[in-house]
Order: structure tokens, then sequence, then C-alpha cells
């Protein structure tokens, strides 16, 4: 798939205006062909704040509503690092682009002139990095087409825990993964069962996303400290805290009490 013809669908799509906006900025950052975004153009949501205009929360739900999952096609395959990779390596979530089958060529819906888009009419092709000596190895992505695999089968370990959480993919992968790592059973299949039955795998799913949660909030922060000093000489000390609402610097948050500012829990 070349970068025009994603953005031809993208552009024909029924898509909400915010989630074309965000494929369209991660389109910029994709070597083409094959819409994989390198690891060292990889975006923080930060960064799609910047690129897009968009809030946080606006990015991460159309985010997750465009994610392919086992039960769905989908316009963005995500593949997060562990809390370890993000730490210690500092990975960052890494991005495939892909266009779903539900979505036909664009065409039909796509404005008039996109239709010759290819040609050179509309939108210009992307010229393929890899082949002009500035590509890179998208051997990370190799594990998509395990994870395809693993999806065809009912009895996969991440396709049951989906089914009885509600979870997507990498959060079924993530917790099938610690289920592996800490249990170590015979049958991981068998194991997962059983913990579904007892409520086990909700629970773990809830710790995951508090988990990824609490993540969000650090990332926000730290964000927010790179900010200009406020009044009282504390970097992004006039910014507000993700969670309290509030800000940063306790002078300012003082200050803001006094003048009557509302917090607004997360």
């Amino acid at each position: 798939m070349k970068r025009w013809e994603f953005e031809r669908a993208v552009l024909g799509s029924d898509l909400p205006a915010p989630a074309r906006l965000i494929l369209l900025a991660l389109a910029v950052l994709a070597d083409w062909p094959g819409g994989v975004i390198p690891a060292k153009f990889s975006p923080s949501l930060s960064t799609l704040q910047v690129m897009t205009g968009l809030s946080r929360s606006a990015l991460a739900t159309h985010l997750n509503a465009m994610e392919r999952s086992a039960r769905r096609d989908g316009w963005v395959v995500r593949a997060r690092p562990t809390k370890r990779q993000a730490q210690m390596e500092k990975e960052r979530t890494r991005y495939r682009l892909t266009v779903p089958a539900s979505a036909g060529d664009g065409l039909a819906s796509a404005p008039p002139g996109l239709a010759s888009a290819g040609d050179g009419l509309g939108l210009v092709r992307e010229v393929d990095r890899a082949s002009a000596g500035g590509g890179h190895k998208p051997d990370h992505f190799q594990t998509y087409s395990q994870t395809a695999a693993k999806q065809q089968s009912p009895n996969a370990p991440e396709q049951i825990v989906i089914e009885s959480t509600g979870a997507n993919l990498e959060e079924a992968e993530a917790i099938t993964k610690r289920v592996a790592n800490e249990r170590k059973p015979r049958s991981l299949p068998g194991l997962l069962r059983r913990m579904a039955t007892d409520g086990d795998l909700n629970q773990l799913l809830t710790e995951h996303r508090a988990a990824a949660k609490r993540a969000s909030v650090a990332e926000a922060l730290e964000a927010a400290r790179r900010g200009p000093e406020c009044d009282h000489r504390v970097p992004g000390g006039a910014a507000l805290h993700p969670s309290t609402r509030e800000p940063i610097c306790p002078q300012c948050r003082m200050a803001a009490k006094r003048n009557g500012l509302k917090v607004v829990s997360a």
C-alpha cells in the first residue's frame, strides 16, 4: 500500500473529522509503501496533540475506535511497549497503518478529483524512503503477522481474554504475557479459561488499565513540566495537573483556590 492510496481511502471514508486528521498526521510520519512508522518517528500522545490540536482524551478515544482487533478490522495496528521497555528503554507505542476491508477503496464517496490521485492529479505519491537509502528495518512489526495468525483460532490465548473481558488486542496480549510469565502454566488457554470463569481476567484488565492511566498521567506531567516557568519559577507550574486539574506549582495552586478555582477530578 502506498501513501496516496491510504490517504485516498481515509478521505473517502465515513470516519469523523478528528479520526481522519489523526490518520493523516500518522501518514506523514510513516514509511511508504507499507505504512509502518519507524521507531525514531513514533509519536507520543503529546506529539500527536501538537500535530492535530486535539486533546489527549480525544486522541485516545479515536485511536481506540480505529484500532484493529481480533473482532474487527481497523485503520491502525498498535504495538505498545511493556512498562519496563517504556521506562528503561524509552520505547514508545509503534504504529502500522492499514485500510480495513470494510472501507473498500475509498473512491465511491471520495471528493471529486481524488479518483485520479494516484496519477499525480490529487494527492502526491510518497517516495519510498527505504529505497532512497533512508529506510529502516521493520522487523519490530513481524509480530503482527504472528498475531494475525493467532487471531484465526478461537483457542488463541489473546482471543480468550478478548471474548471474556472485552479487552482490545494489545490489552489481551499484555494480560496473556503476564499470566504466562507469572504462572508458567502447562496449558495457557486452559488456565485463561479458568481465570475467566473466576473473574480473575477482569481483575487483571482493571489493573492493566489503571497502570496505563498512571503512565498516561506521568507522561502528561512530564510534558507539562517542560513548559515555561510560572511566576514562582517552577517549570510548567501554571499548567494543570492531568488528574486534579489544579496548577502543578503549589503556590499557583493556592492562588487559584483563593481566586475560586473549581477543581474537577479526572
